[in-house]
């Protein structure tokens, strides 16, 4: 007989039960520490934070919401950041990267279990949001009328992504090109001034328009592929 395993759920569930609420302060205060030294987040953050001090108390309060379920925290996230001008997937990339770089520095095992997934979610999440509700950031997700497919791409993964594909290139003239996300996430990068970015999940389509500069990325193990249309 095969020893029973912990469902990935459950072990969440033990990992989040084993966090307390000092752990929950050092992060945040540790984390924003970091944030506002850091030269693409803290312009964005110091010329939107008036008083620190109750920001990061709301920050604190926030997370033992989200981690421990106790009450305190009423503040709506998703409309606060809707609201914010210039944001790109660049912000919520370099966040991730501190954030996951301070769990790691605090060698508290059952915090970085628990807080890393949770901020990666969050990170989509917000970003989904910003792009739902900015015109601006409105990309084209259906190929226009009158062109057919004729070529389709390899099915590529992380592992075997060309090197071309990371760094800026763009479809030739005459050929339209849709991207579809089989699994995972994806980032594509328009490489305009100033870039802009589309996080692209499992599911999702976007094309790609003839002599435009982009590059992708991907933020979670997965596949996508291109059909190729003129």
């Amino acid at each position: 007989m095969h020893s029973p395993t912990a469902s990935p759920t459950a072990s969440a569930a033990t990992s989040a039960a084993a966090v307390t609420e000092a752990d929950l302060r050092v992060l945040v205060h540790t984390f924003y520490a970091r944030v506002r030294q850091d030269p693409l987040l803290a312009p964005l953050f110091e010329s939107h934070v008036d008083d620190w001090d109750a920001h990061l108390e709301t920050l604190v309060d926030f997370w033992l919401w989200l981690v421990l379920k106790k009450e305190g925290f009423d503040g709506s996230p998703m409309p606060k950041h809707a609201r914010l001008p210039g944001l790109g997937w660049a912000h919520f990339e370099r966040w991730l990267e501190l954030f996951h770089r301070t769990t790691g520095e605090l060698q508290v095992p059952a915090l970085k279990d628990t807080v890393d997934a949770m901020a990666r979610r969050m990170a989509s999440t917000l970003w989904q949001n910003y792009q739902k509700h900015n015109p601006a950031s409105a990309w084209l997700r259906d190929m226009p009328a009158g062109l057919s497919s004729y070529k389709r791409s390899p099915v590529f993964t992380p592992a075997n992504l060309p090197a071309a594909f990371k760094a800026t290139h763009s479809i030739k003239a005459g050929t339209w090109g849709l991207l579809r996300v089989h699994s995972g996430a994806l980032v594509f990068t328009l490489d305009v001034q100033p870039p802009r970015t589309l996080l692209l999940d499992a599911g999702e389509q976007l094309v790609v328009e003839p002599q435009v500069p982009h590059h992708v990325t991907f933020v979670a193990e997965g596949a996508f592929q291109i059909d190729f249309h003129r």
